[in-house]
C-alpha cells in the first residue's frame, strides 16, 4: 500500500515538473494575462526581435519562418531544471497581418484593431497549452506574433520558435563581452549599441537554443579592481620572498655556512691523484 502511494506521489510530482498547468501555477493561457497590455516594435527586419527588461522580456516572431507547428499554429516552450520541456509562461498576446491590422486580447477576448482605429471581435487567435507546450493558433500564415515572458537573473535561455536571424538587446547598462563575465551560446555576428543598448545579432541562426548571460557596467569596474588588486598583492608577495631569500644567502656567506668545491672539481678524480 505504502508502495502504491510513493508511485502516486512521484507520478503527481513528475507531472508538475513536466509543466502540467493544472497541478502547479497559473495556467499559462490564461485570458487575464493575455490581455495585459504591452508595447511591441513591429518596425525589424529579423525573424526574431527579442528585448530583455528587468522582470521579463518581450519577443517578436515572424510566423512564416516558424520552427514548429502545423501552418496555423506555432509551439512555445522552455526547459526547466531537469530539462524537460514545460510550456512558456506567456503575457501581452499580440498578432500583426502585414497590413498592420494587430490582434489582441482586450478583456480575455481577442480583438482586431484596425490601422484607421476600428475595432471589432474576432476568434482568429486562441492559445492552449499541453504538459510540454504552449500552442498559439495563428490568424494568418503571414505576419508577426509578439508576446511577453518571464525572466529571473542575469541570464536567458531560449528555444527558438522561429528560423532565420535574430536580435537580442540586453537590459541598459548591460554587456555580455568579457567571457569570465558573460556567455553567449552560440557566439553572435555581430554586436552594435542602440540607444544606450547593447543589441546581439544572429544572421542566420542554427542551434536548438540561445543562451545569454550578461553582467553590469559596474561590475566589469567591480572585477577590474578586485583584479588590480590581486596582481598588486601578488607582486609584493613576490617582492617579499626574493628579499627574505637575499637575506638568507647573506647571512650563510656571513657565517661561513657555504662551503665552496670549485677548487676540487678541477682536481682529478678520486684514485687518480
Amino acid at each position: 500500500m505504502n508502495r502504491r502511494l510513493l508511485a502516486t506521489l512521484a507520478f503527481v510530482f513528475l507531472l508538475a515538473l513536466a509543466g502540467c498547468t493544472t497541478i502547479l501555477g497559473n495556467d499559462v493561457g490564461d485570458p487575464a494575462s493575455l490581455s495585459a497590455d504591452a508595447q511591441y516594435d513591429y518596425d525589424t527586419e529579423r525573424d526574431a526581435s527579442i528585448t530583455i527588461n528587468r522582470e521579463n522580456y518581450t519577443a517578436v516572431y515572424n510566423v512564416s519562418a516558424k520552427v514548429t507547428g502545423d501552418n496555423e499554429t506555432i509551439e512555445l516552450w522552455r526547459t526547466n531544471a531537469l530539462t524537460l520541456e514545460t510550456p512558456l509562461e506567456i503575457s501581452a498576446l499580440q498578432f500583426r497581418y502585414p497590413n498592420g491590422t494587430v490582434v489582441r486580447y482586450v478583456d480575455g477576448e481577442p480583438v482586431a484593431i484596425h490601422e484607421d482605429g476600428t475595432e471589432e471581435t474576432t476568434d482568429a487567435l486562441a492559445v492552449n497549452t499541453t504538459r510540454q507546450r504552449t500552442i498559439v493558433h495563428l490568424p494568418a500564415e503571414e505576419g508577426q506574433l509578439a508576446f511577453t515572458a518571464p525572466k529571473t537573473g542575469k541570464e536567458l535561455i531560449i528555444r527558438p520558435a522561429v528560423h532565420g536571424s535574430y536580435e537580442i538587446a540586453l537590459p541598459p547598462d548591460r554587456d555580455a563581452q568579457i567571457p569570465l563575465l558573460s556567455r553567449v551560446r552560440p557566439p553572435n555576428d555581430d554586436r552594435v549599441v542602440v540607444d544606450g543598448r547593447v543589441h546581439l545579432r544572429w544572421e542566420q541562426l542554427d542551434s536548438p537554443a540561445i543562451a545569454v548571460q550578461w553582467y553590469l557596467d559596474r561590475d566589469l569596474w567591480l572585477f577590474g579592481g578586485l583584479a588590480a588588486v590581486a596582481g598588486l598583492v601578488g607582486v609584493l608577495g613576490v617582492i617579499y620572498y626574493y628579499r627574505k631569500i637575499q637575506r638568507a644567502a647573506k647571512r650563510r656567506d656571513e657565517e661561513g655556512i657555504d662551503v665552496d668545491y670549485e677548487d676540487d672539481r678541477k682536481g682529478p678524480p678520486p684514485g687518480m691523484r
